[in-house]
């Protein structure tokens, strides 16, 4: 029988990540396999999943505003390194990403970036003059804001005693055809109309960035993430924009973990274009591919250009569908993708 290493990342609207791997380790155990679940994130909700596991984890939570001015409740992971600094985690999404409770809901103009702000603040004032290397993920936003509520609520509030490391869902820059506004607003409900509107407010931000700081935000890479957060944690925060999928990947010993299985099972809720971007998914297959593995892809949809995701090693791609549940699609799926 073959041995599996699941790691699926988050199949947004219906199963976790933690959740997807769980469901497909039991199908595969039904069928006389080995699975070892080890759920991965390139910046979203759950990219942090990894650290559940980890003993000298604490976890603390702060009340913050969401980005639709809704009151939330906001994760994050603390640990101290033996060099006794603080290493601190959050998913930026607990701000800044949709309602839990409303998760249709959207305003593309008004989303804001505030809660951040606050969330960031709360943490200063935990930290007192320790000093802390901070990772911020990146992924699942509603807003398109560049950053800008975050830095209203910090006012002249900066970090001189943080190392800041932003993990980013994408490799988009903040302007142009590849751009926050232009390819991701559309997706958090801006009409046509609005999208100039925020390509135009984008712009200009950066025209204002590249004139104060001499820094040109509007073609770098990753600065789109999040709605255009990630050029404000660059610029003002001084923040490090780097692959989330990549971080993940090297901060869970994936690829050494990975060494010790015949094949690799990963997905997410829609693989399409946006996967090559640098989601998890993607670079997983690619660590796949590295060490000579076997890779199959299972994902809720797949949608345009998922045909684009190829290998040599991936030996399967299958949309699971909701059909019955999500749970139970997602157990057959696996269920039929087991290699003889």
């Amino acid at each position: 029988m073959a041995t599996y290493l699941v790691s699926f990342s988050n199949f947004k609207g219906t199963l976790s990540n933690t959740e997807a791997c769980a469901i497909a380790c039991e199908a595969l155990r039904e069928e006389g396999h080995t699975a070892t679940a080890l759920p991965l994130g390139d910046g979203g909700k759950g990219t942090f999943a990894f650290l559940d596991g980890d003993p000298s984890i604490q976890k603390r939570s702060y009340q913050i505003t969401g980005a639709f001015g809704d009151p939330r409740t906001a994760q994050t992971w603390w640990r101290k390194t033996p060099a006794g600094i603080w290493q601190i985690f959050l998913e930026s999404t607990d701000a800044i990403g949709y309602p839990p409770t409303q998760p249709e809901k959207r305003d593309p103009l008004g989303a804001t970036s505030r809660g951040l702000g606050e969330w960031l603040l709360h943490i200063a004032k935990d930290l007192g003059t320790e000093r802390c290397e901070l990772f911020i993920g990146l992924g699942d936003s509603a807003i398109s804001d560049a950053g800008q509520g975050m830095m209203e609520s910090l006012g002249e509030k900066r970090f001189s005693q943080w190392r800041i490391t932003v993990l980013c869902d994408v490799d988009n820059p903040l302007c142009g055809e590849r751009g926050s506004a232009r390819v991701f607003s559309p997706q958090k409900g801006a009409a046509p109309v609005q999208v100039a509107i925020i390509e135009k407010r984008n712009a200009e931000w950066a025209k204002a960035i590249k004139q104060n700081f001499g820094i040109d935000v509007s073609e770098m890479p990753r600065a789109g993430s999040a709605g255009g957060l990630a050029a404000a944690l660059h610029v003002f925060l001084k923040g490090e924009l780097v692959s989330g999928a990549e971080f993940v990947l090297k901060a869970s010993g994936f690829e050494e973990i990975l060494k010790h299985h015949d094949v690799l099972i990963v997905g997410e809720g829609k693989s399409d274009f946006q996967t090559l971007s640098g989601k998890s998914p993607w670079a997983a297959i690619q660590v796949a591919e590295k060490l000579g593995k076997k890779s199959i892809l299972i994902s809720g949809v797949l949608g345009e250009g998922a045909e684009k995701i190829a290998a040599p090693g991936l030996i399967a791609k299958i949309a699971c569908g909701r059909e019955p549940d999500a749970r139970g699609a997602l157990a057959r799926a696996v269920r039929e993708m087991v290699l003889p």
